[in-house]
C-alpha cells in the first residue's frame, strides 16, 4: 500500500514512471492522530472542510484511468461506533462515511472504508491494517486487535427503553411543514398523548396544509402552533426554544426537516454538500447543542438508509444522515436520550419523494428498498420508543431482491448478513462473475458476437429504465431521449463492468450516446473472437494428450489388442487422407501401411517422448 503525501498527482506521476505500483492508496481524512479525532465546540465548519477535502481526492481518484485496478482506503478514526451502543468521537469523520459509502455504490470496488481505533496510540496498527486491506469487506473498524465488519440484525423491543412523555410537556417537530411532520404531528397526538405541539418549519403555518393541521390538532384535544423559523441558524433555533413556556417545558425534539440536492458523486460540489448539511446536519447540532442542559426524555432524528447504507445519487444526502447517525450514538454515550431513525422509503410522497418516479422506485425495489405503508412506519416509530438503540432502520427489505443484485459489490456491506452474501475477489480487487459472457461471445463467430453484445446492451438498458422488454430499446435512439441521467448511466455502467469484466468509465453512455454506438464500442474492447482451431492445433491437442498420459496408462492401453487395433486403424485412414488415395505410395502412409501394429506404436512412442 502507498499513502498519499504529496497528492494524487505525484502518485499517478510515480505509477506512470514505473517507481510505484501499489494495490492499495491510503488516504488519511482528517487528522488522524487520537487527540485530533473530537473537534473542540461547533464541528459544523470541520465536517464542511472534510467533505469537501474527501470529495476532492474521491473525484480525481475516480477520473484517473490509471488506478481503475487500485483501491482508494480512507482513513477515519472514531467516525464509527464500534458497538451497536458505541460512541462517535469524530462527526466530520460519520459524514465522511456517508459520503464514501454512496461512492462506493455508484464505483464498485474502487473505495475502502476503515476507521481506526480511538482508544489506540497515534501509531497505526501496521499488521491489522494489512489483514482488514486483504479481505473482502469494503467498510471496516479496527478496535482492540479486531476487525469489526458492519451488519444488520434485526432490531428486538426493548421494554425497560420506553420513556414516558410528560403530558404538560411540549414537542418540538421540525420540518412540521412537510408531509411525514404532519403524519408524525397528529400520531404524537393520538398514540402519544402529546398535548402541547411546536411545530417549526421555514414557512411557518403558511404552507398547503398547515392550517388544516392546525384543526385537526385542536380537534384532538391538541395546543399546537407554528412558527416560521430556520433551524440551520443558531440564533432562530435558540430564539424559538426561548418561546417555550415554563409551565409546558420542552420535553421532547423530534428532528424531521431536511432537503434533496441528488448528484452522482462525480457531479457533487462543495457548495451542493452544504445544501445538504444545513437542515438536516447543522440544525440537528444546534437542536442537540442548545438542550443538552435539558436531559430530554426524547430526541429522535429522523435519517435515511442512505446514511448506513449510502445512497447511489445522493453522496450528499447521505453525509448529512451519516452525521446525523453519528450525533446519536454520540448522546446515548453521553448519557443523553437519542435515537436516530434512519427511515427507507415511505409510500406517501413527501416533498423529497414526490419526483422519484416511477422508474427510480423500481430500481430502489430491485435493490431490496420496499415502501412501508404510513400504518407501517408509524408503528416502527412507536417501537422505537421500546429501544436503547441510538441507530435503528425502520425499512422494509426484499430479502429474495436482495440476493439477486448481481454482485457482492453492489450490496450495501451492512446487508451481507441479511441477504446471506459472501464472496471473494480476484488479485485486481473486484468481484468478477463475467466469464459466462465472455464464454458466451468467444466462439461465436462475428455476426452472433454483435448480436449477442448488442442484446445484453438493450437489456441492461431496460432493465436500469424499468422497461418489460428489451423491445422497446430502440438501437439508434439516444440514451437521453431514453430518458438517462447521470444516476442511470452509472448505473448502467455498473452492470456492463460486471457482465463483461470490462473498466469502463463513469462517463460511458455520453462517450458513446446510442446502444448502437455503445455495442461498437463494447465489441471493440472487448477484441476478436477465438479464431477457429487449425489442423496444426489439433495435432497439438493430440500430442499435448500422449504427452500428458503416464507411461504406465499408456502401456496397459497398448497391451489391449482391440485398442492396439482401433488407434493403428484411425492413424493409418487419417495419414492416407493426408497423403491422398494416389500418388506417391512409397509415402509416410505407405509406410505406416507397410508396419505392424508393434512397430507403429514404437513410432507413437519415440515420436512423443515414450521410452
Amino acid at each position: 500500500a502507498a499513502s498519499l503525501p504529496d497528492g494524487l498527482t505525484a502518485l499517478s506521476e510515480a505509477v506512470a514512471a514505473g517507481r510505484l505500483d501499489p494495490r492499495f492508496v491510503l488516504l488519511p481524512a482528517g487528522d488522524l492522530s487520537p487527540a485530533g479525532t473530537t473537534p473542540p465546540g461547533d464541528p459544523l465548519d470541520a465536517t464542511r472542510a472534510r467533505l469537501a477535502d474527501t470529495l476532492a481526492a474521491v473525484q480525481g481518484w475516480l477520473a484517473d484511468d490509471r488506478h481503475a485496478d487500485r483501491r482508494l482506503v480512507v482513513l477515519t478514526r472514531g467516525a464509527v461506533p464500534a458497538t451497536a451502543t458505541g460512541d462517535v468521537t469524530d462527526l466530520p469523520g460519520a459524514a465522511v462515511w456517508g459520503l464514501v459509502r454512496s461512492a462506493q455504490l455508484e464505483h464498485p470496488g474502487r473505495l475502502v472504508l476503515v476507521d481506526l481505533d480511538p482508544g489506540a496510540g497515534p501509531d497505526v496498527d501496521a499488521d491489522l491494517l494489512g489483514r482488514a486491506l486483504a479481505s473482502d469487506e469494503p467498510q471496516l473498524a479496527l478496535r482492540a486487535g479486531r476487525l469489526l465488519a458492519p451488519r444488520l440484525a434485526p432490531a428486538e423491543p426493548d421494554p425497560t427503553g420506553a420513556v414516558d412523555l410528560l403530558p404538560d410537556g411540549t414537542v418540538l417537530v421540525t420540518g412540521a411543514t412537510g408531509t411525514l411532520g404532519g403524519l408524525l404531528a397528529r400520531h404524537l397526538v393520538t398514540a402519544h398523548k402529546v398535548r402541547h405541539l411546536l411545530l417549526a418549519g421555514r414557512r411557518g403555518g403558511d404552507g398547503p396544509g398547515d392550517a388544516d393541521l392546525l384543526a385537526d390538532l385542536a380537534r384532538l384535544g391538541a395546543h399546537a402552533r407554528f412558527v416560521a423559523c430556520d433551524v440551520a441558524d443558531r440564533d432562530q433555533v435558540a430564539a424559538l426554544l426561548a418561546t417555550v413556556a415554563a409551565e409546558h417545558p420542552l420535553t421532547g425534539v423530534v428532528h424531521a426537516a431536511g432537503v434533496l440536492d441528488d448528484a452522482t458523486v462525480t457531479a457533487l460540489t462543495p457548495e451542493r454538500i452544504a445544501a445538504a448539511l444545513r437542515p438536516k446536519a447543522d440544525a440537528a447540532w444546534h437542536l442537540h447543542d442548545l438542550t443538552r442542559h435539558l436531559d430530554l426524555p426524547m430526541f429522535v432524528l429522523f435519517s435515511s438508509i442512505a446514511g448506513p447504507l449510502g445512497g447511489p445519487g445522493q453522496g450528499n444526502y447521505a453525509a448529512a444522515n451519516a452525521f446525523l447517525d453519528g450525533l446519536a450514538q454520540h448522546r446515548r454515550a453521553a448519557g443523553l436520550a437519542a435515537t436516530s431513525l434512519a427511515w427507507g422509503l415511505w409510500e406517501t410522497d413527501s416533498g423529497m419523494t414526490r419526483d422519484l418516479g416511477t422508474a427510480r422506485r423500481e430500481r430502489m425495489a430491485r435493490q431490496g428498498i420496499t415502501p412501508l405503508a404510513v400504518g407501517q412506519a408509524l408503528a416502527l416509530f412507536d417501537a422505537s420508543r421500546s429501544s436503547r438503540q441510538p441507530l435503528l432502520l425502520p425499512v422494509r427489505l426484499d430479502l429474495a431482491a436482495l440476493r439477486a443484485l448481481a454482485t457482492v459489490d453492489h450490496l450495501p456491506a451492512p446487508l451481507r448478513g441479511l441477504a446471506g452474501v459472501r464472496a471473494r475477489r480476484n488479485a485486481a480487487g473486484a468481484a468478477a462473475p463475467a466469464g459466462n459472457f465472455r464464454d458466451r461471445i468467444a466462439d461465436a463467430p462475428d455476426a452472433e458476437r454483435r448480436r449477442l453484445v448488442e442484446e445484453l446492451v438493450t437489456g441492461q438498458v431496460a432493465d436500469v429504465l424499468g422497461y418489460a422488454t428489451a423491445a422497446a430499446v430502440a438501437p439508434g435512439q439516444s440514451f437521453t431521449e431514453l430518458g438517462f441521467d447521470s444516476l442511470t448511466a452509472v448505473e448502467l455502467r455498473n452492470r456492463l463492468t460486471t457482465r463483461t469484466g470490462l473498466t469502463l468509465p463513469a462517463t460511458l453512455v455520453f462517450d458513446h450516446p446510442t446502444p448502437e454506438a455503445l455495442t461498437g464500442h463494447l465489441m471493440a474492447q472487448l477484441g476478436p473472437g477465438r479464431s477457429a482451431p487449425t489442423l496444426l492445433d489439433e495435432l497439438d491437442r493430440l500430442e499435448a494428450a500422449f504427452a500428458a498420459t503416464p507411461a504406465e496408462a499408456l502401456a496397459e492401453l497398448a497391451a489391449d489388442e482391440e485398442t492396439r487395433a482401433a488407434v493403428a486403424a484411425r492413424l493409418r485412414a487419417l495419414l492416407t487422407r493426408w497423403d491422398g488415395d494416389s500418388g506417391d505410395t512409397v509415402g509416410v502412409a505407405q509406410v505406416i501401411d507397410d508396419a505392424s501394429d508393434d512397430e507403429l506404436f514404437d513410432f507413437i512412442d519415440s515420436t512423443f517422448g515414450r521410452s
